[in-house]
């Protein structure tokens, strides 16, 4: 079965003197949610294979952070610039290419893109949470994306 992992990126830190929106870091509690959910994987019995995440600071601050706990060698994080801006047919073309031989996949992005994305696959309204993980199954190939026939697997929420 193919698993993908949409994760929305951490609590960033607005009390910086960072004025883009893109490159606001992480904050404290961002890294500790980000560090529990990837645990909260694993125990899942989820380990990505390949990470695609937005470039934007936060978002591959946490991609990195699920890396270092699921043991995923950092050059498998990839950036893709379209999970910052753009639209979801741009996340499907992305996702087209991803090896077939690869079956779990992360990736890592912002809402309210994520949250869409998650709703459309689940078929009803899903909010997503920062640091939240929803993973999705189906029997198919990477290349038939959109798919219609996903199958819920879990929503992962972040603990306060």
């Amino acid at each position: 079965m193919k698993v993908i992992l949409l994760i929305r990126h951490a609590k960033s830190d607005w009390n910086t003197d960072v004025l883009s929106d893109f490159n606001r870091p992480l904050s404290e509690k961002g890294v500790r949610d980000a560090l529990q959910q990837a645990y909260a994987l694993l125990k899942q019995g989820y380990r990505p294979e390949l990470i695609l995440s937005s470039p934007a600071i936060r978002a591959w601050q946490t991609a990195h952070l699920v890396a270092q706990v699921v043991s995923l060698p950092h050059q498998w994080v990839r950036s893709e610039g379209a999970f910052y801006w753009d639209d979801i047919e741009s996340i499907y073309e992305i996702v087209r290419q991803i090896p077939e031989k690869v079956s779990v996949i992360g990736l890592v992005g912002h809402n309210p893109l994520w949250s869409d994305i998650a709703s459309r696959w689940r078929g009803e309204v899903m909010e997503m949470a920062t640091a939240e993980i929803v993973g999705f199954g189906w029997r198919g190939l990477w290349k038939e994306v959109p798919i219609v026939d996903l199958e819920f697997l879990f929503h992962l929420r972040r603990t306060e």
